[in-house]
C-alpha cells in the first residue's frame, strides 16, 4: 500500500507536541522527547539502515524496488511542457548510456534497448542509423520478428546532473515512430513490412488533435501568411537553354479562384512567354491581403480566416518550381525556398506543357512505408527486393483559434522507390540481375523544430533528422553534420578526419596511408614509404564511371542501395573458365528521372587469383567497358597532402566516359617462396579511348603505374640481422582534360636496416635510405635525398601494461635544383600496450 497509514497503538489523547514518528512508538513508549548528553556515549553519525536509493512504485501502486530511476520518458496531453525526458547520471556512469531489459520463454524472445548510440537498421530504404538515440523494442519467435522504434528526435535528452534534477521538457517537439515486422513462409521465403514516421507534435493539443502526419508548432502557427513567392527556374542550368517556360498562373484560395495579380520579377520574355534558362529565375509574388470573398453564409472572409492556398501553373520545358513565404525564413529573416515540382527529363521544345498544381504549407512530417521480400537458396536461386512509398506532409498556417491543430489544410507530396535483385549460382556459372528506381524526390529526412518550436529550413545540421544516415565508411558515426544530441551522440569532432571509405582495412579508425597520424602521408615519409604506395595505384570497380574506385567513394547522401533520381538495371553472367579464374559479361543501363541523362555500358571482366608454389601469389584483373555516361557522380574524397592536415575535398566528376572505351588492367605478384626474401610487383594500366571528339576531353587518356619492391632479412647471429631493401615506382598519367598537366615520374629508393640486441627485451636499430626522384615532364622537380635513423627500443611491464619505449634521431638531407636542404628529427616515445 502507498501513502501514510495510522498506527492505532500510537493513538493517545495528549495535548503535547508529537515529537517522534508513530512507527517508533512501541520502541520509545510515551517519551516523546529526551535530553541529549554525549559525555559518556559519544555522538555517532546517522547510518542509513537501508540500501542506498529510493523506493519506486508502478502505475497501479505496486512496489517495484528500492534504487534509482535511470530513464523516464513521459508524454502527456494536454498541457504545457508535456513531453519530458529524464536520464539519470548513472545512465552514463554505470551503464555507458545503454540499458537492455530482456526476457524469453521457449521460442519467444523480447528485449527493450534504450541508448544514445544504438546501431539500428530496419531496411535500406526506410531506416538505418549507426547512432540511433531512443528506444528499440524487439520481439522474436521462430517465424516472426517485430521491432518498435520510439524517439523524441528534436531532443532525446541529455544526462541530468543529479537524481532530483528536472527532466528536459518541451511543448513543441519532433517524434519518431518506427515499426518493422517479418514473417517466415516455408523454408525459403521471408516477407516483411515497415513503417517509419518523423513528425512534429504538440503537448498542448490533446492526443486526438495530434497526427502521424504532424501538426504545426506554436511558433510555426504564430504568424499569418500574407505573402507567398513562387520561383520558377531551370532544372538543368548547366546547359543554359530550354529552361522553364511560364504560360499562365492562377492562385486558388479556399477553393475559389482569387483575382490576385502577382508581382513578376526576373525571366526573359520570348515569343510572348516568360522563360528562365541557365541562372535565370522567375519570381511570382502574391499579396494575399488583396483578396476577400463571401462564404456560403454571406459572411466576408479575408486573410484572417484563409485555410487553404493552392496554385495552378501552366509550365513547359525543363522547369523547377519552389515556394517561400513571409513565414518561411532563415535566422537572418531571408526567405527559404522549398521545391514543390520539377519537370521530368530535359525537354526543350515545349512538348511537355502541363498544369502543375500544388498547395502551400509548412513541413510537419515525413512518412515512409514499404514491404520487403527475401527468397533464399531455392535451388541456387535468390531473390531480394524492397518497395517503399514516401509521403511528405505540409500544413497551411493560420493562428485563427477557430482552426484546430489537425484542421490546418494538409498537403502531401508522394514518391516511390524500389529495387529487386536476383541471383542464380550453379557451378561453374552464375547469373546476376538488379533493377531499381528511386524517385527524384524520395526522401527519408524529417524537419525538426527547436526548443522554441522554430524551424530553420536551410540548416540541415540542426533542423533535419535522417532516417537513413550517410555512413560510407560504415563505422560507428555518421559522416555528415547533423544535430549532435541526436545524430552523432554528442560527438562534435572534426568530420574531415576519420572518413575514408575502403582505406582502413585493419579497422583501427586510422587511415592506412597515415598509420603514425602525423602531417606526412606514409608514402612520402622516409623508411615507411618502402611498404606504402600512393593512392594513384589503387584499383577496383568503377561502375558509375566517375574515375574513382567505388569502394573508396565518399559523398553526402543517404546510404540507400542506389542513388535517388536514378532508375535502371544491371545484368551479368559469369563462368569459371579455369581454376581460380572467372569471366564476367554484363550490361548496365541507367538514367536520371528528372533529366535526360543516361549511363549505358557493356562490360567484360576477368579475375584470376591463385597461390602458385613456385611463383607465390598471382593476381590478374582486367575489365573492358564500352560506356556512354553523362550522369554526374560528384564526391567528397579524403586527401592528405604532405605537411598538411587531412581533409575532405570536393571531387567533380570529369564525365570522362561520355562515349568511351575503357580498359583497366591490374597485375600483381607477391613472391615469398624463399625464406626471408620477399619480392612484390604491381602494374596498373588504364586507358580511356574517346569514340568521338569532345571539346574538353583528350582523345586518349592513359595511366600506367608500376611498383617493384624487394627486401631480404639476413640473420647474422646472436640476434643481429640486416635487411637490404629496394623499391622502384614509375608513374605516367596524362589526365582526362585537354591542357591537363602530364605526370611522368620515376622514384628509386634504396635502404638498409640493421637490428642489434642490447639488454634484455631491448634492441638498437639503425637505417639508411637513399631516394632518387625524376620528373620527366618538369626537370626542376628532380631531387635526391639521403636519410638515416638510429633508434633504441625497449619493452617492459609497468602497472599491468606492456610499455614500448623508443628513443632516437633521424637526419636527412635533400638536394634539389642545386640547393641543399637538411632536416632532423629527435624523438622520445612511449606506448602502453594491452598485449
Amino acid at each position: 500500500m502507498i501513502g501514510p497509514t495510522v498506527e492505532f497503538g500510537a493513538m493517545q489523547p495528549y495535548h503535547r507536541k508529537w515529537y517522534r514518528p508513530q512507527e517508533l512508538f512501541y520502541e520509545f513508549g510515551w517519551r516523546q522527547w529526551e535530553y541529549s548528553n554525549y559525555a559518556k556515549e559519544q555522538y555517532m553519525r546517522y547510518v542509513d539502515i537501508n540500501l542506498e536509493g529510493f523506493q519506486f512504485y508502478d502505475t497501479y501502486g505496486n512496489y517495484i524496488t528500492r534504487g534509482w530511476k535511470i530513464y523516464d520518458w513521459e508524454q502527456e496531453h494536454a498541457g504545457e511542457f508535456g513531453s519530458r525526458v529524464f536520464k539519470n547520471p548513472r545512465f552514463n556512469a554505470w551503464f555507458n548510456s545503454l540499458v537492455v531489459a530482456a526476457t524469453s520463454k521457449g521460442q519467444y524472445h523480447t528485449a527493450i534497448t534504450i541508448g544514445d548510440e544504438i546501431r539500428t537498421t530496419l531496411t535500406p530504404l526506410t531506416f538505418s542509423k549507426p547512432t540511433f538515440n531512443g528506444v528499440q523494442w524487439d520481439f522474436l519467435a521462430d517465424k516472426y520478428e517485430l521491432t518498435l522504434l520510439l524517439s523524441r528526435t528534436s531532443d532525446p535528452g541529455l544526462i541530468r546532473f543529479d537524481d532530483f534534477a528536472p527532466p528536459e521538457t518541451a511543448s513543441d517537439f519532433g517524434n519518431l515512430l518506427g515499426l518493422r515486422g517479418t514473417s517466415q513462409i516455408g523454408d525459403f521465403l521471408k516477407l516483411g513490412a515497415t513503417y517509419v514516421s518523423g513528425f512534429t507534435a504538440n503537448s498542448v493539443a490533446d492526443l486526438s488533435n495530434n497526427s502521424l502526419a504532424g501538426i504545426l508548432s506554436q511558433a510555426q502557427n504564430s504568424t499569418r501568411v500574407s505573402e507567398i513567392t513562387v520561383r520558377i527556374a531551370d532544372d538543368s542550368p548547366e546547359d543554359s537553354i530550354g529552361g522553364g517556360v511560364l504560360i499562365s498562373e492562377q492562385i486558388i484560395i479556399d477553393g475559389r479562384r482569387a483575382d490576385i495579380a502577382p508581382l513578376i520579377r526576373g525571366g526573359t520574355r520570348r515569343s510572348g512567354r516568360l522563360e528562365a534558362s541557365g541562372g535565370e529565375q522567375i519570381l511570382l509574388i502574391y499579396d494575399l491581403s488583396q483578396f476577400t470573398y463571401f462564404d456560403d453564409e454571406d459572411q466576408v472572409v479575408d486573410i484572417i480566416s484563409f485555410r487553404k492556398v493552392e496554385f495552378e501553373l501552366v509550365l513547359a520545358n525543363d522547369y523547377r518550381v519552389a515556394v517561400s513565404s513571409n513565414v518561411q525564413l532563415n535566422r537572418r529573416g531571408d526567405p527559404i525556398f522549398l521545391q514543390v515540382a520539377r519537370a521530368k527529363g530535359n525537354v526543350r521544345d515545349g512538348t511537355n506543357m502541363r498544369v502543375v498544381t500544388f498547395e502551400y504549407g509548412l513541413p510537419t512530417g515525413n512518412e515512409v512505408f514499404g514491404a520487403t521480400l527475401d527468397l533464399v537458396n531455392l535451388g541456387g536461386f535468390r531473390l531480394q527486393g524492397e518497395t517503399a512509398f514516401n509521403r511528405r506532409h505540409r500544413r497551411f498556417p493560420n493562428p485563427d483559434p477557430e482552426i484546430g491543430p489537425t484542421e490546418h489544410e494538409l498537403a502531401t507530396d508522394k514518391s516511390e522507390a524500389f529495387f529487386l535483385i536476383a541471383e542464380y549460382n550453379t557451378f561453374p556459372w552464375s547469373a546476376y540481375g538488379e533493377v531499381y528506381s528511386l524517385g527524384d524526390r524520395y526522401s527519408t529526412s524529417a524537419f525538426l523544430v527547436n526548443d522554441r518550436g522554430e524551424l530553420f529550413f536551410d540548416d540541415a545540421s540542426t533542423a533535419v533528422f535522417e532516417f537513413v544516415d550517410d555512413n560510407d565508411d560504415q563505422d560507428r558515426f555518421p559522416d555528415w553534420r547533423r544535430r549532435s544530441v541526436n545524430q552523432r551522440a554528442g560527438n562534435d569532432r572534426d568530420l574531415g578526419r576519420g572518413i575514408f571509405p575502403g582505406l582502413d582495412e585493419n579497422n583501427d579508425f586510422v587511415s592506412d596511408f597515415n598509420q603514425n597520424r602525423n602531417f606526412q602521408p606514409d608514402y612520402v615519409e622516409p623508411f615507411l614509404r618502402h611498404g606504402v604506395d600512393p593512392p594513384d595505384f589503387l584499383f577496383g570497380m568503377d561502375m558509375n564511371n566517375n574515375t574513382v574506385v567505388d569502394r573508396f567513394e565518399d559523398d553526402e547522401l543517404p546510404d540507400y542501395p542506389y542513388k535517388v533520381d536514378r532508375q535502371g538495371f544491371n545484368v551479368n553472367w559469369s563462368i569459371e573458365i579455369l581454376p581460380s579464374g572467372r569471366l564476367w559479361l554484363g550490361r548496365a543501363d541507367i538514367n536520371t528521372i528528372s533529366s535526360a541523362r543516361n549511363a549505358v555500358s557493356s562490360y567484360a571482366m576477368f579475375i584470376y587469383q591463385k597461390d602458385l608454389p613456385q611463383w607465390g601469389e598471382v593476381r590478374v584483373f582486367d575489365m573492358a567497358r564500352w560506356v556512354e555516361d553523362d550522369i554526374r557522380d560528384d564526391l567528397l574524397q579524403w586527401v592528405q597532402e604532405p605537411n598538411a592536415q587531412e581533409s575532405l575535398v570536393p571531387f567533380d566528376d570529369p564525365l570522362a566516359a561520355r562515349d568511351t572505351f575503357v580498359n583497366t588492367l591490374y597485375l600483381e605478384n607477391d613472391y615469398n617462396v624463399i625464406p626471408g626474401f620477399r619480392l612484390q610487383n604491381r602494374l596498373k594500366y588504364e586507358v580511356y579511348n574517346q569514340r568521338r571528339e569532345f571539346a574538353d576531353l583528350q582523345d586518349r587518356s592513359t595511366f600506367l603505374g608500376v611498383v617493384s619492391r624487394a627486401n631480404y632479412t639476413l640473420p647474422i647471429g646472436d640476434g643481429l640481422a640486416v635487411e637490404p631493401r629496394i623499391k622502384s615506382m614509375y608513374l605516367y598519367d596524362t589526365g582526362f582534360k585537354k591542357g591537363a598537366r602530364e605526370r611522368h615520374e620515376l622514384q628509386e629508393i634504396v635502404s638498409m636496416l640493421a637490428r642489434v640486441p642490447a639488454l634484455d627485451n631491448s634492441r638498437i636499430e639503425a637505417g639508411m635510405e637513399y631516394l632518387i626522384f625524376q620528373d620527366f615532364g618538369k626537370e626542376d622537380d628532380d631531387l635526391s635525398a639521403f636519410n638515416y635513423v638510429v633508434q633504441f627500443t625497449s619493452v617492459s611491464d609497468y602497472q599491468g601494461y606492456r610499455l614500448t619505449s623508443e628513443v632516437g634521431m633521424r637526419q636527412g638531407v635533400e638536394f634539389k635544383d642545386g640547393r641543399r636542404k637538411a632536416n632532423a628529427l629527435a624523438f622520445v616515445r612511449i606506448f602502453a600496450g594491452l598485449e
